[in-house]
């Protein structure tokens, strides 16, 4: 049994079977009131492949960038199994399922939700420290929209990358802690400085360079900096990358006590 997290009127009760792991499990949902938070703080946050998440928080020197690396890898590691194992069944019965195919593809499944749910629980619990009252997020829902960028690419960004799973879980999780999520449009965030406006910029890989004022930025700051400046206040002084943190296997998650300003720009986040 497990604990109950919310006290408040009780809802409908669902009960149900899952074939999959021979077990029984409960659904209740529970009416608890959440005090909103009042403040005129916000967080621009921008969704990517590379970097689950890179956001910066008004009055903060940086943005802070949660890696997707490994969870990437950890994907095309289990998505290699499921290929593997699809092959074997198809040579060997002839057929295109199995139970053992469905475990793996619930398996991938859920550690994937598993990470994301680790990063936007540890991005709004951020939130929640610096007193912020409503989340930014620029809103990619079209990004698959006439996308064809090659085979490696196009499975990323159509069977990786679960846009809608991740603004839910963003979304469920800040109304917990009594934050707001906005979404908003992102067209032209990457091709403009954010420092000086010019649009002479040269863009390649993660870097990106503005050819009128000199600097040279990660490309997901210079994003999310972007949609501070078309939605907010703008920033200023904010430096050109991001203090990047990395998820480690394990529920409960810290960042080390590391200088914002630190060379390169990289914390860990490691197991209690």
């Amino acid at each position: 049994m497990g604990e109950v997290r919310w006290e408040g009127k009780q809802g409908r009760l669902e009960i149900y079977y899952d074939d999959l792991t021979g077990r029984w499990y409960a659904l209740q949902s529970v009416e608890a009131e959440i005090d909103r938070v009042e403040s005129a703080k916000r967080a621009y946050a921008d969704l990517g492949v590379v970097n689950i998440i890179t956001a910066w928080i008004e009055d903060e020197r940086q943005c802070v960038a949660f890696s997707g690396k490994q969870l990437l890898s950890d994907w095309w590691y289990w998505t290699e199994k499921i290929s593997e194992h699809q092959s074997e069944l198809k040579r060997v019965n002839g057929r295109n399922t199995s139970k053992r195919l469905r475990k793996l593809y619930r398996r991938r499944q859920q550690r994937f939700r598993h990470a994301i749910n680790t990063i936007v629980r540890r991005f709004v619990g951020l939130c929640c420290e610096r007193g912020v009252g409503e989340i930014v997020v620029g809103d990619v829902s079209r990004i698959r929209e006439n996308n064809d960028k090659g085979n490696k690419i196009n499975a990323m960004i159509h069977n990786f990358w679960s846009f809608r799973y991740i603004i839910e879980r963003l979304r469920t999780t800040a109304e917990n802690f009594g934050i707001g999520v906005k979404l908003v449009g992102e067209s032209g965030t990457s091709s403009r400085c954010p420092w000086c406006g010019s649009e002479n910029v040269r863009r390649r890989k993660r870097l990106f360079k503005c050819l009128s004022c000199g600097i040279e930025a990660h490309r997901d700051v210079v994003g999310v900096l972007n949609i501070a400046r078309l939605h907010g206040d703008g920033s200023n002084g904010v430096l050109a990358h991001p203090l990047l943190l990395r998820v480690k296997e394990g529920a409960e998650v810290k960042a080390d006590a590391t200088p914002m300003s630190m060379k390169p720009s990289e914390a860990r986040i490691t197991p209690l």
